[in-house]
């Protein structure tokens, strides 16, 4: 008997062999320390961060695979967008529409484009929004379209994913980008979200006015302490198996963490595995024969081995 389960999932434990797959392959949340620690401070910015006279905004570092992208997702859904045309919440003011149009979207969340242009970043959030326009329209068009709808959608927070992107332009390239947020963080009066990798530092880095705007929050790699633990208890809870998986045994804990280079996309993706092989097997445990049998390379690993191959 898996005493480890959830009480929320023990129903899944009477579904067939197929349908817990299902399960343990479909991306749901899990929350853990770092991560509530990002969203609060990501809160705090999209209540309190048009209250200066500068406004302030957010620069999230961290490897690929290591939660960014999961943690603004997260983000962007407690902040879901509205129409109060529909919904008409018996709190609004009477006079709310005259100043409001009723629908909005709180956060956008876009990524950086791969070929770093101030058009192909208008193109990015316009299309984002669903906004008709012709990609061969001038960027002074494209600007005019983004401020106008953010601004008619009432967005309050504007996050742009991947921002290492631009490093693969030239630094003219590079500055020409930078401008283009600072620019709409004034227009807009708004907060403005950058993620990326260790790269997008030296990217902040070359323009001063965006370095003192954009403060840095890292996401280190994951090491063996009690809030990994913590983490690997927390989705042994959610895991459809029989018989309980101690994911927090010495052993177990310090395979994964050296097969998934400390990156938590690489943890959940392993133990996804190994869950899929206890089901197949009906071993329905999670041990070190079901880890060591996925025969797991992570993804950075995949990227050393390529390296060395071309020495």
């Amino acid at each position: 008997m898996n005493n480890l389960l959830a009480k929320e999932y023990q129903y899944l434990l009477e579904s067939s062999d197929e349908e817990r797959m299902a399960f343990i392959f479909q991306y749901r949340w899990i929350n853990y320390p770092r991560a509530k620690l990002m969203l609060d401070k990501l809160e705090e910015l999209f209540k309190y961060g048009k209250n200066f006279p500068r406004i302030t905004s957010l620069l999230i570092v961290g490897e690929g695979n290591n939660g960014k992208s999961s943690i603004i997702s997260r983000f962007a859904e407690l902040h879901p967008p509205y129409d109060y045309n529909i919904e008409r919440p018996a709190n609004l003011p009477n006079d709310y529409f005259d100043t409001h149009t009723g629908a909005g979207i709180p956060v956008v969340h876009v990524d950086a484009p791969n070929e770093p242009s101030e058009s192909r970043l208008y193109s990015q959030i316009l299309s984002n929004l669903s906004v008709p326009y012709k990609e061969t329209e001038t960027v002074v068009r494209k600007q005019y379209l983004v401020q106008y709808y953010l601004k008619l959608l009432e967005v309050e927070m504007l996050v742009i994913d991947e921002i290492h992107n631009i490093l693969s332009g030239s630094i003219a390239r590079q500055k020409q980008v930078l401008n283009a947020i600072k620019s709409l963080s004034n227009a807009l009066q708004i907060p403005i979200v950058l993620a990326g990798t260790k790269a997008a530092l030296s990217a902040i880095n070359t323009d001063p006015q965006i370095e003192s705007r954009f403060m840095p929050m890292y996401l280190p790699k994951w090491q063996f302490d009690d809030e990994f633990g913590s983490l690997l208890a927390t989705y042994a809870s959610r895991l459809p198996l029989k018989h309980e998986s101690k994911l927090t045994d010495e052993a177990v804990a310090d395979e994964i963490l050296e097969l998934s280079d400390g990156y938590i996309g690489n943890m959940f993706d392993l133990l996804r595995q190994a869950a899929k092989i206890a089901i197949e097997t009906k071993s329905e445990r999670i041990t070190l024969t079901e880890i060591r049998a996925c025969n797991y390379v992570s993804p950075h690993q995949r990227s050393k081995n390529a390296m060395l191959e071309q020495l």
